[in-house]
């Protein structure tokens, strides 16, 4: 009879926890609504369980009866981060870990508004829907209630909290949490920050810093933003999207297997424009170029972050020169990258004996609808398959983008001096080719479109490329000791053999997302 109470007991002492399982398993029945079965889902729902019973058993043990009161903010926030790490799960399949949070750290209003425009689909909408469907039944019908502390409850309490310490603290639970990645994320972008900001004051970073001579006197660098060497007309794409760099094609150094260090825009720029030695970083490249005595430039189409708060605008604004042509306001018209050659002809025009004019543009960067004027439109895109039509805007934008490319050379050209262009991608895209899927993932999803770029070089005079050389494989982790190289420029801190342009050049494990290596 005894052991009959006590199991009634313990029925009721548990009770509370009632809403969060009910609520978290919903979750789970909404995911398989909307996708197919993934293990990942079950571990996603036990963590889902655990963290947010550790926090109602702390809650109710610190503050008692007004536990309830204040659990419920905390579920409406548990609410909202569900939603976004099943949407995030539905676009990506992966988790939202810290590098996806690091790179909304480092976005803007623009940047999410068009995220959301271009990736939201019914079916997210569907599963946000049934997520809050299964949290206010779940409140409504088993809202906890707590009766007067005892103290089998209170143990009873400590032990869901020790049990849930326990399983967060295991690393495969802990990888599925979002709250943990924020923190994480979070602590590690602000060690970047100060890293930027500490090196900013230091004068001259880089050791015996010289310029061999060299007739060439500008350099130009094109920064190019999610554009796939596969659908480069270039290398071979079906679609002619390159009819402007095709009639200069003699002209151009177009080496082929090149690849981004990341699938991002800030992972990658991150490491191809700075400089470490030994893993320990010394500098950026802009630095290095001012203190070889060049002038230098940054001229971007792509919106600076509040007042210039992004990691790769760290590097920019260290430039003599820096000029922002777009804004970052979501609601503000999107400028096309045409904007950046008056700028470019006026940066040219300026009387300085070394120059390098560093280029940014918004490419081909979804939504790849904003990324071209009506007069690009070769491919239709007014068509009933939504695959076909994100497609054919993605290959008009990168008709916009060899356009502006050739832009610039003939600019360059017009000089009439010595010079040099340089254009290569942040990262490339998937858009349909190997999976079904369009964009890129900081996680998760992976394919070589995301990283396989176009790497080209115009010079207005011979420059000592053989056609072997246009074969060898190159990571953009490497550019900074390229541009050097490139330019004529030394330093105890650089490494001729991670320079594509060098004699010396000798290959490196490729290594994307620090996991994955493409050979």
């Amino acid at each position: 009879m005894n052991n009959y109470y006590r199991h009634i007991d313990v029925f009721k002492v548990a009770q509370p926890f009632v809403f969060l399982f009910s609520s978290f398993i919903g979750v789970y029945l909404s995911e398989l609504a909307v996708f197919e079965y993934d293990p990942t889902r079950l571990v996603n729902l036990v963590e889902n369980i655990a963290f947010s019973s550790l926090l109602f058993s702390i809650m109710v043990l610190i503050f008692n009866q007004y536990a309830i009161k204040i659990f419920k903010y905390i579920f409406l926030l548990l609410l909202v981060f569900t939603i976004l790490e099943g949407v995030y799960f539905l676009i990506f399949r992966a988790e939202f870990t810290s590098s996806a949070i690091f790179i909304g750290l480092d976005t803007n209003t623009r940047e999410i508004g068009e995220f959301v425009q271009f990736n939201l689909a019914n079916t997210h909408l569907f599963f946000a829907f049934g997520v809050m469907i299964s949290f206010y039944l779940s409140w409504y019908f088993f809202k906890p209630k707590l009766p007067t502390m005892s103290s089998f409850r209170r143990l009873f309490m400590l032990f869901v909290a020790s049990l849930g310490i326990f399983i967060m603290s295991t690393t495969k639970v802990q990888n599925y949490n979002v709250f943990f990645a924020i923190v994480n994320s979070v602590l590690d972008y602000n060690k970047q920050r100060n890293q930027f900001q500490n090196l900013e004051l230091v004068q001259n970073p880089f050791s015996e810093v010289t310029q061999l001579s060299d007739s060439i006197k500008t350099h130009v660098i094109v920064i190019g933003e999610s554009t796939s060497k596969l659908h480069f007309g270039l290398y071979g794409y079906e679609r002619n999207t390159t009819p402007m760099l095709s009639e200069i094609k003699g002209e151009l150094k177009l080496f082929s297997d090149v690849v981004s260090g990341d699938t991002n825009t800030i992972g990658s720029l991150m490491e191809a424009l700075v400089i470490k030695k030994e893993n320990k970083l010394i500098g950026n490249v802009i630095q290095l170029f001012k203190q070889a005595g060049f002038k230098t430039y940054w001229l971007s189409n792509q919106p600076p972050i509040g007042m210039y708060e992004t990691l790769v605008t760290k590097i920019g604004i260290s430039a003599d020169d820096v000029r922002f042509l777009n804004s970052e306001n979501y609601y503000l018209p999107t400028t096309h990258d045409e904007v950046l050659i008056p700028e470019l002809h006026q940066a040219l025009s300026e009387n300085q004996s070394k120059k390098i004019i560093f280029i940014h543009l918004m490419g081909t960067h979804a939504n790849y609808a904003y990324r071209y004027p009506t007069s690009f439109a070769k491919y239709p895109t007014n068509l009933n398959d939504r695959k076909l039509n994100t497609i054919n805007h993605y290959d008009n934008a990168v008709l916009y983008t060899d356009h502006i490319i050739r832009s610039i050379i003939e600019t360059v050209r017009n000089q009439k001096a010595p010079a040099s262009v340089l254009y290569f991608s942040d990262h490339g895209e998937e858009v349909y080719d190997s999976l079904d899927f369009v964009g890129h993932s900081p996680n998760g999803l992976f394919s070589l479109n995301m990283v396989e770029i176009p790497f080209l070089l115009w010079g207005s005079n011979t420059f000592e490329i053989s056609e072997s050389d246009l074969k060898r494989k190159f990571s953009l982790n490497d550019l900074s000791h390229s541009i050097a190289d490139l330019c004529n420029v030394i330093s105890m801190d650089l490494d001729p053999k991670r320079s594509i342009f060098n004699h010396s050049f000798v290959e490196r494990p490729r290594i994307v997302r620090d996991t994955i290596l493409v050979k």
